[in-house]
């Protein structure tokens, strides 16, 4: 299996939605990292914001030839945005590089792409930055968001079980872009049909459906206090959608071991 040095080419995707304020201070990141990880690109997916998050981002890329802005012209949700980042970047990419993908509200840290690429090379396909790993840390998290996450991970792990996951619904990973090339090939156009967070959740159980994709995880230091606007998530509605998304998946393993 591929091995992957500093040099690796690593393309970043980052749905954003309205997140003017958070994306500076996150891409300003995302250049310090390049010290270390020097052919590391990002690829903003504007998911039709209402504020200055498009502009932001232009003026940013007209200094730095490694970012570059992708449009909706209306918000489509997340789903959609990471839709569009996997086929978007998998046109780019080549077939032995890298994809990542990370939130747009600069509650994650770019640098721990380096340990995340050291975990890669130790044969896995997909590397997930964990809350539920040894050494994991967190900071600023509401109570209901813990509460989800947690309850997401202990649900999944007893009724849909990946080996080497135990957070199912963080969107900061890194992939072979071999991986997503295959599960753009098996699935197509239905490749993401969960919305809101749970569609994080579907790529990973979707890939787990592919022989061979092997999976890891690697503690992470998420900071929601330097999220600087409110969270957009609805807690109720994410709830019901992952029970459902669980209950789909296991009539589609049962099957496909039939």
């Amino acid at each position: 299996m591929e091995q992957y040095s500093q040099q690796a080419n690593i393309l970043l995707l980052l749905p954003a939605y309205n997140e003017q304020e958070a994306l500076p201070p996150l891409l300003a990141a995302c250049e310090k990292t390049r010290q270390q990880l020097p052919n590391l690109q990002v690829m903003v997916v504007n998911d039709g914001s209402k504020d200055n998050t498009a502009q932001v981002v232009t003026d940013y890329a007209q200094q730095h030839h490694w970012v570059q802005l992708v449009n909706h012209p209306q918000n489509m949700g997340l789903a959609a945005a990471m839709r569009t980042g996997i086929t978007t970047a998998l046109q780019q990419a080549p077939e032995d590089g890298l994809i990542a993908s990370m939130d747009g509200d600069n509650t994650h840290q770019p640098h721990e792409l380096q340990g995340m690429l050291g975990k890669l090379n130790s044969g896995l396909d997909v590397v997930i930055a964990s809350r539920f790993r040894k050494g994991a840390k967190m900071a600023g998290i509401p109570w209901n968001r813990q509460l989800f996450s947690v309850g997401v991970s202990i649900l999944f792990q007893i009724f849909a079980p990946i080996r080497g996951v135990r957070d199912y619904s963080c969107g900061y990973r890194l992939y072979r872009a071999s991986a997503l090339q295959r599960l753009l090939e098996q699935w197509g156009d239905q490749m993401i049909t969960e919305q809101g967070f749970a569609c994080m959740t579907e790529i990973l159980l979707k890939l787990s459906l592919l022989d061979g994709i092997k999976f890891g995880e690697t503690p992470m230091d998420l900071r929601y206090d330097w999220k600087p606007t409110a969270s957009k998530m609805n807690v109720a509605r994410n709830i019901r959608e992952m029970f459902a998304l669980m209950w789909r998946h296991r009539l589609k393993a049962t099957f496909r071991k039939n």
